[in-house]
């Protein structure tokens, strides 16, 4: 039985002073990299960290490969699903303001908290007659084709696929109460028809009310974040906050496991306690959730989920979740059991600036994705590297150079030998004579079915001046088959183009070719996004 997942990993970030956040959005999303906009990039770096807002605290998602002044070029460091309507965060140095002859730093000082203390009434004045409505969503199209050919007779078939995508996200709806967001996709193939249920997925559709200061209520399908374990919520959700502690409930139904759809027979009912504390060195949160999942009003699973974050030192940061099942068959009768199933834990460490510092321990359930396309590549790595044992770290040893890396290790129950994993990248931003990022990067797999290596390199830079952005990347795969003598060797080539039409509309193309002894693939990706 499927069932959709969706996994928190959260890394808390300090602050630090002397420090502003600038936002910006994502344009364009390839099998590797994140491309993000701001309105301008001065202040931030290549090797630089972005974040993005989950339930006010700013997450860490992407790593800057490479920039130009309007746009970078990001690589993602969590598996955090980013939503590609929300800002992506940027730290970046405050200027230093100059002093007149006559104006001392403490009178500066001075004047920035008298002037501090007018806007934080004025706004609490505003805040507290009438809440600012905000809007944002955007509207995009995407093709995908792929082309398959067999060596033996150089036929090529063709199978194209089409989606169409909504999204908007609606606060204080005519300065009211009420909000509103929504994330639908239509897709279908280009000569097949299954049926509005397959092709029309609702991702999010719901209205929430504000009740007071410190209630709210939210009714239609939903991710909540302080549940996000569990996926998305068909339903009512409550939520009360009172000073560091949050309360709620939910009641409501699961979406349909094969398509998405509204299914009223998979019922759940769950509550949740967080409490949320800042401390000199950061943020930290602790919840825990109990849940009832049933099928007809049978109990499917029933079942808790605990949350940890906290930043232990001042560069030191932990998160761990963990999930225990209550409820279990034998023999066809149910009884009560306590089986720790699903345990997840991460340490990141930046001793200085340009060196960070990752080890996590996975021994989460799969994650089933409904819509995902990636190469037979892609899809190995992912899931022979995601589970077990595993260290990261990214380290800037000039200004211009990144060297990063990780390594796993994994050993289950299901394996017949341990599954072993190593990658390292070396990243220069701009490349003499011709001004381009470059990348080159290694990744070395064991597992109980195969061996080899994946040889990479890339180039990408700006074409013209922040309308066009470029990206060239080339990979060689070398497998070994342990349980027959076949190889998998192939030759991936892959060209990016990303062209900024106008302030918000964006055409992305992406076109990769697989070479092979057994058939040559391509799958062309192209994109058309209107932000509003």
């Amino acid at each position: 039985m499927r069932k959709l997942t969706l996994l928190l990993l959260i890394c808390l970030s300090t602050f630090t002073f002397g420090q502003k956040m600038i936002k910006g959005s994502i344009t364009f999303r390839s099998s590797q990299n994140v491309y993000v906009t701001f309105e301008n990039t001065e202040g931030i770096q290549a090797g630089d960290t972005l974040f993005s807002e989950v339930k006010g605290w700013n997450v860490p998602v992407l790593l800057v490969k490479s920039l130009s002044s309007t746009s970078c070029l990001c690589l993602p460091i969590s598996n955090l699903k980013i939503d590609e309507t929300g800002f992506i965060l940027a730290k970046v140095p405050v200027q230093e303001e100059s002093l007149p002859d006559h104006q001392t730093s403490d009178d500066l000082e001075a004047t920035k908290s008298v002037n501090a203390d007018a806007i934080h009434a004025v706004s609490q004045v505003k805040k507290e007659t009438k809440p600012q409505p905000r809007f944002d969503g955007r509207i995009a199209l995407t093709s995908y084709t792929n082309l398959t050919g067999d060596s033996s007779n150089q036929h090529f078939s063709n199978n194209q696929r089409f989606r169409y995508n909504l999204s908007f996200n609606a606060q204080n709806i005519d300065s009211s109460a009420f909000s509103a967001e929504t994330n639908i996709s239509f897709s279908h193939m280009l000569n097949g028809w299954k049926g509005i249920s397959d092709a029309l997925k609702i991702y999010s559709l719901a209205v929430n009310y504000k009740a007071g200061k410190s209630s709210s209520v939210t009714i239609g399908r939903k991710i909540n974040m302080n549940m996000a374990n569990i996926g998305a919520v068909d339903g009512l959700q409550y939520e009360y906050t009172h000073k560091t502690m949050t309360y709620g409930f939910l009641a409501g139904s699961r979406p349909d496991y094969y398509n998405y759809s509204f299914n009223p027979n998979l019922q759940q009912f769950g509550a949740f306690v967080s409490q949320n504390i800042q401390t000199d060195n950061g943020n930290m949160q602790t919840s825990l959730a109990f849940f009832d999942q049933m099928n007809h009003f049978k109990t499917d699973r029933r079942f808790a989920y605990l949350q940890h974050s906290n930043a232990l030192l001042k560069n030191l940061n932990l998160f761990a979740s963990a999930e225990v099942d209550f409820y279990t068959m034998v023999n066809l009768q149910p009884k009560s059991t306590f089986d720790l199933t699903s345990t997840y834990i991460s340490l990141r460490y930046k001793p200085f600036n340009n060196l960070s510092l990752s080890l996590s321990y996975d021994a989460r359930k799969n994650i089933y994705y409904y819509e995902t396309f990636k190469n037979m590549i892609d899809s190995i790595l992912d899931k022979e590297t995601r589970q077990g044992l595993r260290f990261n770290f990214n380290y800037r040893p000039f200004k211009k150079m990144v060297w990063g890396g990780t390594a796993g290790y994994r050993y289950a129950k299901s394996d017949l030998t341990p599954t072993v994993n190593a990658n390292t990248y070396l990243s220069y931003t701009e490349l003499p004579w011709i001004d381009a990022y470059g990348t080159l990067d290694v990744t070395y797999i064991k597992s109980s079915y195969l061996n080899g290596m994946v040889y990479g390199a890339s180039l990408s830079r700006d074409l013209m001046d922040s309308k066009l952005y470029g990206e060239l990347k080339y990979r060689l795969v070398n497998y070994d088959q342990n349980n027959s003598t076949s190889t998998l060797m192939q030759n991936i080539v892959e060209c990016s183009l990303s062209w900024r039409m106008a302030k918000k509309l964006m055409l992305s193309v992406d076109m990769e070719g697989t070479l092979e002894a057994s058939g040559n693939s391509v799958r062309v990706y192209m994109n058309l996004t209107q932000r509003f």
